[in-house]
């Protein structure tokens, strides 16, 4: 790592001196001279700069001249290389990296900006891998094979049967489960082989088989069926709801897709490793004709030809071999009919593939996503081409379940050379090394745990799960819909008419239809507006050429646009919200009710973060966001007071460009004794979205149930204040860095008060302490402990704020409230418990946050207000106390602008 600090260049911490000539910019050094600054910069070879500029005695202003200093900031920032311009932070770096050592590690859990472009794809899936255990595992296991799946952003492989022994019949399927239960570090499936003998056999284990797999070419295994009776009793007898998938080539295709619809049920089939025009345009055919045909395309029949062969020596033996270019064309021609990529993974070792007779097999996983980035930015394939044939496709073809929080971070400028050997694989060899690519996989997240961050595989062997044992597909009822295919009319086919199968409902699975970008292909850490979805692009037999960055951002703002929760796929509860319903991705929160914090992910929170974060950097800037919501109405009903919660609310939404329709209780028909849900109903069909407060707990829940609009919780009693948790979290984020790792002490009435139940629940996403410093009778509820101590998160019950002061991280204050007692006497008896005064914080750690809802009676001292020591945390510019009110136009804005953003 280089490193630039003032006059001297720290390269793996050995200090350099460099010149501060700028005249030569753009001319070469020569072998003796010594580089300048100007020429390091314009060549970007400093990963950070750190220069400090000169502060303004009063002599003169800084602005008034053009500093050297000045300069090399300004080219830092124009190269895009991190910059720190503050003592304060360049001291700190400087004695963490004294103190580290040596290269520092990244920690995982603390959010990090660059100035790549890094986006957000779903986990890819594999749906043809040979993994080779059991029976041949010095050419590879479950472990490396798994590892290498993840560092090519695959997070679900379906492993082939022809190991040794094949998968065909019990024992060698618990054998090969067995095998991978233990190794495997992503999930997976296994295909259960064809075999001549075991057609009666192989239905008995389809519970435990992702899909039945025919050879009908002679391959890399015993499993070839060359009796089409055999075929015949295969097609017939695998359960009818499961998929089939057939090694065919040439004539052999046509044949089985003609035997697979003579079956008394004709049945949908999937054709692996298409690789000539022959074949491709057979493919076609049957879909024009309406056959239920799937098919797979692999990356090295997309950018290799026979031409490749003499290159690759007895390495170039692959099945099905490689084609010509004429072949390679028509594939690339025909990206509308292909429905997946696959890499047919089938690794042997250097050895091996160099004998006189080579066994044939490619290993592809750790370079198949590589490939078609590059593709995608040379315009011969879109982004949504990319998403739909590695995730949403193979899910619908093999009814697969949905991985929650599970998801790819991918470097689109990131260029690189394919290695000799790739890290992961035991093959140790690529047929695409030297071969330049842009794009890199830079981190793999799988149910919510990193599993691959920058080149290293993290999830231990053994943490894959089993597909199979997931899906929710049951048998086909006796009585079935017929399949129809919707395919378009056109001899040209646009690139987003994909062949899809329904899966919502498992009855009419037979049913293929011809479906446009089903979900949301991938979510930009750079700008998450939404745009509308542009004309579909037709597919082009032209001469690859280089998309435009600006291009290609329109493609992904594009995908962005589309619905991430189609009704085909996961249909939302009875009502059109989830209440309650845990793990609801991120963008699935478009249309849907806010009522409780349940209702969130780690995923969705990062998402809610960063969109907020960029909704206040607007509003600081000045730039006008009238676009977001403009003729859109949200509806404030507030059944109790309130001033920061109802005015931050109504202020978003203007500064997004909406309109606001408060509705006050106590001069409306509620008066005259009109219930919730009939002022509901009535405002929900006034406004775009309610934003709710009533004083009776589970009343939001009432009002969702009839709204005609999303409802969001601002408040329910005692119950839960979602989004003055979700402010809490923010600000948390905003004062300290992260929120793992901290002790987070509650104090006051934690009985009745709303925010700390909501702040609590969303807690347990992070890695916190949670100490509750509770009035006498007034303690956490035993609900939300238990809901915290089921996940696992460590909480104490504490009597003293002086004996829990000094370690904590973050106190957050809550008052006590009149309103939540049946007389004066009980609320006095409650009162004056506990006070944060200057003295109390001398015992403080130096950083520690104090956090407060408000409004605030005397559980804060008003000397700690006008105090030199308390001013550090209290004002609003440190984002400390006050940050749930004060900060109003930076925090709370954005935070408010998300929720009046999310009920478009």
């Amino acid at each position: 790592m280089t490193v630039a600090a003032g006059d001297c260049v720290f390269t793996d911490w050995i200090i350099e001196p460099v010149e501060w000539a700028y005249q030569n910019i753009g001319e070469a050094a020569t072998e003796t001279s010594i580089s300048s600054m100007a020429d390091y910069l314009s060549r970007k070879e400093f990963d950070l700069v750190i220069n400090l500029p000169i502060r303004d005695s009063g002599a003169r202003r800084v602005s008034s001249f053009v500093s050297h200093g000045y300069r090399t900031r300004r080219m830092a920032v124009d190269h895009s290389v991190p910059l720190i311009t503050n003592v304060k932070c360049a001291k700190l770096l400087v004695q963490a990296l004294q103190h580290v050592g040596t290269s520092p590690r990244i920690k995982t859990h603390v959010d990090c900006i660059t100035s790549s472009r890094i986006i957000k794809l779903p986990g890819l899936i594999d749906c043809h891998v040979h993994v080779r255990e059991p029976g041949m595992t010095h050419k590879e296991d479950w472990t490396t094979c798994t590892a290498a799946a993840l560092a090519g952003g695959v997070t679900t492989i379906l492993a082939m049967p022809n190991t040794a022994p094949c998968i065909t019949d019990a024992s060698a399927l618990d054998l090969a489960l067995q095998c991978a239960q233990r190794g495997a570090r992503c999930d997976y499936g296994l295909f259960v082989g064809a075999s001549a003998n075991n057609a009666s056999l192989t239905p008995t284990l389809a519970q435990d088989a992702v899909a039945l797999k025919m050879y009908l070419n002679q391959t890399f295994s015993d499993l070839t069926l060359l009796d089409m009776d055999s075929w015949r009793q295969h097609l017939e007898s695998w359960p009818q709801h499961l998929p089939v998938c057939a090694h065919a080539e040439g004539p052999t295709a046509a044949a089985v897709i003609m035997a697979a619809q003579l079956c008394p049920h004709p049945r949908p089939l999937h054709v692996c490793h298409v690789a000539t025009k022959q074949e491709i345009n057979l493919i076609r055919a049957a879909k024009e004709k309406g056959l239920p045909v799937t098919c797979e395309v692999c990356p090295h029949h997309l950018f290799l030809t026979k031409e490749d062969e003499s290159r690759l020596l007895g390495r170039g033996a692959v099945c099905p071999r490689l084609a010509s270019k004429d072949d390679q064309k028509a594939l690339w021609d025909n990206l509308a009919i292909i429905d997946c990529f696959a890499t047919d993974h089938a690794p042997h070792t250097v050895p091996e593939k160099m004998k006189e007779k080579p066994p044939p097999g490619f290993p592809g996983l750790e370079t198949m996503l590589p490939l078609l980035l590059t593709a995608v930015h040379q315009g011969r394939l879109s982004m949504e081409d990319l998403v739909n044939k590695l995730h949403h496709n193979p899910r619908r073809i093999f009814h697969l379940p949905r991985q929650d929080n599970t998801y790819i971070e991918v470097d689109l400028d990131s260029e690189w050379t394919i290695p000799e050997s790739p890290a992961c694989s035991k093959a140790k060899w690529t047929p695409f090394a030297g071969m330049k690519v842009k794009g890199r996989v830079q981190r793999v997240v799988l149910r919510g745990q990193v599993a691959y961050l920058d080149g290293e595989v993290l999830a231990p062997p053994g943490s894959g799960e089993d597909v199979v044992q997931k899906r929710d597909v049951t048998p086909p009822a006796a009585a079935q819909n017929p399949f129809r295919v919707r395919v378009p009319s056109s001899p040209r086919y646009p690139r987003n008419a994909l062949l899809e199968i329904q899966t919502d409902v498992i009855n009419s699975v037979h049913e293929v239809l011809s479906l446009q970008s089903p979900q949301p292909a991938l979510i930009s850490s750079k700008d998450l507006i939404k745009t509308p979805l542009g004309n579909i692009t037709p597919c082009s037999s032209a001469p690859p050429h280089t998309v435009e960055p600006a291009a290609l951002q329109q493609q992904l703002l594009r995908v962005m646009d589309q619905s991430p929760n189609p009704p085909h796929l996961d249909p939302p509860p009875a009502g059109g919200h989830v209440s309650g319903q845990p793990g609801v991705p991120p963008a699935s929160l478009k249309n849907q009710h806010l009522l409780t914090v349940d209702q969130l992910t780690k995923e969705a929170l990062n998402h809610i973060f960063n969109l907020a974060s960029e909704y206040r950097a607007c509003v600081t800037r000045g730039r006008n966001m009238t676009h977001v919501l403009a003729g859109r109405v949200v509806a404030t009903v507030f059944y109790e007071e309130s001033t920061r919660t109802c005015c931050s609310f109504q202020a978003a939404t203007s500064r997004l460009g909406g309109s606001v329709l408060p509705l006050h209780p106590e001069t409306s028909s509620a008066k005259k004794g009109e219930t919730l849900e009939d002022t509901i109903r009535m405002m929900s069909s006034y406004a775009d979205a309610v934003v709710l407060r009533h004083p009776e707990p589970g009343a939001v829940k009432r009002a969702a149930s009839v709204s005609r609009c999303p409802v969001v919780n601002a408040g329910d009693g005692v119950g839960e204040h979602p989004t003055q948790a979700l402010l809490d979290v923010f600000a948390i984020r905003e004062e300290i860095g992260t929120v793992n790792g901290l002790i987070i002490t509650m104090v006051g009435d934690l009985k009745h008060g709303r925010t700390v139940h909501s702040l609590a629940k969303l807690l347990t996403h992070y890695d916190v302490c949670l100490r509750y410093v509770a009035v006498p009778g007034l303690e956490m509820p035993d609900s939300i402990q238990k809901f915290v101590r089921d996940k696992n998160i460590p909480q104490e019950e504490m009597s003293s704020l002086d004996a829990a002061l000094p370690d904590s991280d973050v106190v957050y204050m809550t008052r006590i409230q009149r309103s939540r007692f049946a007389s004066s006497d009980l609320y006095e008896q409650c009162c004056g418990h506990f006070c944060l005064t200057a003295n109390l914080l001398t015992t403080a750690k130096r950083r520690m946050a104090v956090l407060h809802p408000l409004p605030r009676n005397e559980e804060i001292a008003r000397e700690l207000r006008c105090s030199p020591r308390a001013k550090r945390r209290c004002t609003p510019a440190n984002r400390a106390v006050g940050t749930s009110s004060n900060c109003g136009k930076s925090c709370r804005h954005g935070e408010r602008a998300l929720q009046a953003y999310k009920s478009r």
